[in-house]
């Protein structure tokens, strides 16, 4: 419960914030619409920090996929039967499905605020295909 007031109420600042330094950027004086886009905007950041986790990335090694953010999991390769890309809601990430059924989403790469995405998810998908026979099939 305070872990989810905290974010929530971070996400609360930031969006003040934001508005803050849109109504000082447009020198306090502000329209309708650019009261109402400071307004979409403060709202916005409210809902989306929050949903963003703090230092979330993906490590490669030759054994396993490592991930981190919350803690550390490793999946090793040779566990790992399929990925693919999933699109939800525009945003595209890739799911790894593991040996017993499961899909294990990952939080980064992600298309959204990440113009390499394309190429991380193909170096991704590359490591897989070398090495999802096992450490002899390096």
């Amino acid at each position: 419960m305070v872990q989810a007031t905290a974010f929530l109420l971070g996400g609360f600042l930031c969006g003040t914030a934001l508005a803050y330094l849109l109504v000082a950027a447009t020198g306090g004086h502000m329209t309708a619409a650019e009261l109402w886009s400071c307004l979409s905007a403060a709202v916005v950041a409210s809902v989306l920090v929050p949903a963003l986790p703090p230092h979330y990335r993906v490590e490669l090694n030759d054994h396993c996929l490592v991930l981190r953010g919350g803690g550390r999991r490793e999946i090793p390769w040779r566990d790992i039967i399929g990925l693919e890309i999933r699109k939800t809601v525009g945003i595209r990430m890739v799911v790894v499905q593991v040996s017993g059924g499961r899909r294990i989403p990952l939080r980064a790469p992600m298309s959204f605020l990440d113009r390499g995405f394309d190429n991380k998810a193909k170096v991704l998908t590359d490591w897989w295909g070398v090495r999802r026979g096992g450490p002899e099939g390096v």
